[in-house]
């Protein structure tokens, strides 16, 4: 298996595109993923209620694993709720929630309010978009581990074409941890506002201005400069601390501040 472990973000996001049938291939021959992509295609036509699906266990792991949210597999009760959930009702539970992987999953499975399930299970052209997105999110997923800056990267290359809006990309946490990281912003931003968070972005770059693919290698690039810098300094600071044990140093530093004041928009 070919490992990103160690690289630069764009290093390894580099890597994964031009291997990514490598990949894929490895993913897939993951016995764990192997067994639900075969139980998903085998059994996906024949669940008619959202009961049968929380209660197959295989399946409904490779439906939450697709989404990114492997963490919800156990908590079948919430995710019953939020899969038939009316998403034109503002009180309804996918609407309270902040985290655009749940509005995804509702809109992707196409349940009614009642539970039951649509006609996307019955469409072989559907199941293939789902073994496909459930390969792509394991290979974020699995990069994630080894090189959490390239999880993130491959998560804004996956996501970002879909996204019309600031307010979206500000509900997805990987995608905010991109900008935030890309446009160079101090950990301050985290308590910002939503609104304020929202208007700091559009000053740096419209939104419509993501649709161009240049603008997003731009920002891949960007991601993997401050990225670096970041990691750096985190090793760093780390390297010090064991080796220091109270004894004199000299610490080389990066200048932060001048790297975040540098303007995302003209670097673009």
């Amino acid at each position: 298996m070919i490992s990103t472990s160690g690289l630069s973000p764009f290093v390894g996001i580099s890597l994964v595109r031009e291997n990514r049938e490598v990949f894929e291939a490895d993913v897939q021959r993951d016995p764990t993923s192997a067994r639900e992509i075969e139980a998903f295609r085998e059994r996906i036509a024949s669940i008619g209620t959202i009961d049968e699906l929380v209660e197959d266990y295989e399946v409904f792991s490779f439906v939450m694993k697709s989404f990114g949210l492997e963490d919800e597999i156990y908590a079948k009760a919430m995710m019953k709720e939020i899969i038939t959930s009316d998403t034109e009702d503002s009180s309804s539970l996918v609407n309270k929630l902040s985290d655009s992987n749940y509005t995804s999953i509702n809109e992707e499975l196409g349940f009614s309010t009642d539970g039951l399930a649509g006609e996307n299970f019955q469409d072989a052209a559907w199941i293939d978009s789902m073994v496909a997105r459930y390969t792509t999110q394991r290979l974020i997923d699995t990069q994630s581990e080894e090189n959490e800056s390239v999880g993130v990267a491959l998560t804004f290359d996956q996501k970002i074409q879909s996204m019309t809006n600031w307010y979206s990309i500000l509900a997805d946490v990987e995608l905010t941890s991109f900008f935030t990281t890309a446009f160079g912003l101090p950990d301050a931003f985290d308590s910002a506002d939503i609104d304020a968070k929202k208007a700091m972005f559009e000053s740096r770059l419209s939104i419509e201005e993501l649709q161009d693919p240049e603008v997003r290698e731009k920002l891949i690039r960007q991601y993997s400069a401050f990225a670096d810098v970041i990691d750096s300094q985190e090793t760093q600071s780390a390297a010090v601390t064991l080796l220091s044990n109270g004894t004199d140093y000299t610490q080389v530093t990066i200048d932060i501040d001048m790297v975040q004041g540098f303007s995302a928009s003209k670097y673009l």
